[in-house]
């Protein structure tokens, strides 16, 4: 799976105790932070370009930093059987002029895009996306791949949920 991520922005990767995850980077990974000794095993592979990871318990709910040579990646890495990933392809999101609404509320809507997602806050007051405010009347282009909270829910993990 492809995940288009904007640099700025905070992304959610899912493990699973009955495979490894792998995330691959466009450049080699120069360093990575985050979790504990107890929570998973990383393996560095693909010529330090790909993060291997073997979770040991299923509580796992961490912040996890990577650092390349032209910058950093901040995501939170969280247990769950039904959303885990098994190979994650990180890619560079582009915010775009040709998206396709896939999902309307009363409170927003959401447009896909080749390489990102356009959410646009219908209501008047500020809203959390992605652990990032966004404005009441605004849009603003967020990742795609990862899946997308609002006020804590997720509300789109490959599809509207």
């Amino acid at each position: 799976m492809i995940y288009y991520i904007f640099k700025h922005q905070i992304f959610t990767v899912f493990l699973s105790l009955s495979h490894l995850t792998a995330i691959t980077f466009s450049d080699r990974v120069t360093d990575y932070v985050g979790g504990m000794d107890a929570d998973f095993k990383i393996y560095e592979l693909n010529k330090g370009r790909s993060l291997v990871f073997e979770p040991k318990r299923k509580e796992v709910d961490r912040n996890f930093l990577v650092f390349l040579k032209d910058g950093k990646y901040h995501f939170n890495i969280k247990y769950a059987d039904d959303f885990s990933n098994k190979d994650i392809e990180i890619q560079e999101a582009k915010a775009c002029d040709l998206f396709e609404l896939i999902e309307e509320k009363n409170e927003y809507q959401l447009f896909a895009c080749p390489k990102s997602m356009l959410f646009v806050n219908k209501l008047k007051t500020p809203v959390r996306v992605n652990e990032q405010n966004i404005d009441g009347n605004s849009r603003v282009y967020l990742s795609k791949g990862p899946p997308i909270y609002l006020e804590g829910k997720m509300i789109y993990y490959g599809r509207p949920l």
